[in-house]
């Protein structure tokens, strides 16, 4: 509510002592102060203030044409394997961090400490050799010769990576200034707090596609399809607002993009789960979309029939005019729902930590990179979460087991004689407690066992 002068307020009181109201000296400047009582008002009821129209299809438009862009985009980098994939990943990796890092920048006082920035990319540098480092050994076990001529490498990589660590720790510490001890402590957190929440949680990403380009496919379009729709249901029916951090975001558009997330993911799963491409883990990086892929097929992935319960298979009868008994729908499809339902519910609190760090800096985007979009990081902040959930969801719940009895057995053969044998008698121990041998069994192998 704009300040009121004296002078203006006794007029004011004045005219009302004569009985007629005082005329407002600036009307355009009373309408302005009424619309942003009336837009606080709302806003305090949880009401979306209304936008301007012309400005609000422009937004849309704009941000309508760069969002099929990006898709075209990313569905082109997909179809070229895994290794674009990763570099994808850690070009995105370097430019969210690099807008995340420049938040707590100050200028005047990196003046006087020309090494900050250089610290800010050491450490990024050290950490993604860290976290690559164990990848690429994993993708080059394809690759004899390769692994072969860097084995000592891959064997200290962590010592060698730790011992990075310690010389950007060293350097940090010499450079501390008096005066700015308090501003480099803080750089200091920033960086790590960073190095955290962007690169070692994107990171699952990578962790996604070794075990198959479904399971880094599928989460990241997930989170798209429900931005997408929760700005459709929004733009158009959105009025009750979702949470004070981010003014736009509306309960209409939340569960909107839920339900249609949900819907998408059920249907497009079932279409991607017939594509060796998609659900094999890569044989090698330069797989392509136009690559012979076969390997063994996950079990989640073979459709199985399931019995309809007999009120529902009643209730189809009456809508469809056919009996159905049975249904035919692939387990990975049930994982997609809870996926679906991650990324309609948790994954866009996400996006709305990233509005409080813009609020608490006092900024509307990370950046102007994407026209009608802001930053990169104002589009991947529901990805970072997501992408640590689908790969710890996958591993608890659907990933096959990678022991195999000739493994097992290379093992086996590996070990001294005394080793054998206390294997092979803790072995024997728990088939007879579990019942799986009986007394006469044991019997029978052990005095073999003495025998020989």
């Amino acid at each position: 509510m704009g300040r009121i002068s004296k002078k203006s307020s006794t007029t004011s009181l004045q005219g009302g002592e004569k009985g007629s109201p005082a005329k407002p000296r600036n009307r355009k400047a009373n309408d302005s102060s009424t619309k942003d009582e009336a837009s606080s008002e709302q806003s305090s009821i949880g009401i979306v203030p209304p936008e301007d129209t012309k400005k609000k299809w422009r937004n849309w438009r704009q941000r309508t044409t760069f969002t099929f862009v990006m898709i075209g985009g990313f569905f082109s980098v997909i179809a070229l394997g895994p290794l674009t994939t990763m570099l994808m990943v850690l070009c995105l990796q370097v430019l969210i961090y690099r807008e995340v890092i420049s938040l707590s920048s100050v200028p005047k006082k990196e003046r006087d400490l020309p090494w900050s920035r250089a610290m800010n990319a050491y450490f990024l540098v050290c950490l993604e050799f860290y976290l690559y480092g164990d990848n690429m050994h994993r993708a080059l076990t394809r690759h004899p010769w390769l692994e072969a001529h860097l084995q000592p490498f891959f064997v200290h990589h962590r010592f060698i990576s730790f011992s990075l660590y310690l010389i950007g720790f060293v350097w940090f510490v010499s450079t501390l200034r008096k005066g700015y001890y308090r501003f480099q402590m803080g750089q200091f957190a920033w960086t790590h707090m960073a190095l955290g929440l962007v690169v070692v949680q994107s990171q699952y990403m990578i962790e996604n596609i070794f075990e198959g380009i479904f399971w880094f496919f599928l989460p990241i379009a997930l989170v798209i399809v429900n931005d997408i729709f929760a700005y459709v249901f929004g733009f158009f029916f959105g009025r009750h607002q979702l949470i004070e951090l981010s003014p736009k975001k509306t309960w209409e558009g939340y569960i909107g993009g839920g339900v249609t997330t949900m819907v998408f993911g059920f249907l497009f799963t079932a279409m991607l789960s017939d594509w060796p491409f998609m659900y094999c883990p890569p044989p090698n990086l330069h797989m392509t979309v136009f690559s012979n892929v076969t390997c063994e097929k996950n079990p989640v992935f073979v459709p199985q029939d399931y019995q309809v319960p007999a009120a529902i298979s009643t209730a189809l009868s009456l809508v469809l005019g056919k009996h159905i008994s049975t249904v035919t729908i692939r387990p990975v499809q049930f994982h997609s729902l809870v996926i679906s339902a991650f990324a309609s519910l948790i994954a866009p609190f996400g996006g709305f930590f990233a509005s409080g760090v813009k609020r608490a800096f006092n900024i509307k985007d990370f950046g102007n990179s994407i026209p009608g979009h802001g930053g990169v990081t104002d589009r991947f902040d529901c990805q970072f979460i997501m992408a640590v959930f689908s790969h710890s969801y996958y591993s608890s719940f659907i990933k096959m087991s990678t022991i195999t009895v000739g493994g097992l057995f290379s093992s086996f053969l590996s070990l001294d004689t005394n080793k054998q044998m206390e294997l092979y008698e803790s072995i024997q121990e728990y088939l007879h407690s579990s019942g799986s041998i009986g007394d006469a069994a044991t019997a029978a192998v052990a005095a073999a066992a003495v025998s020989v």
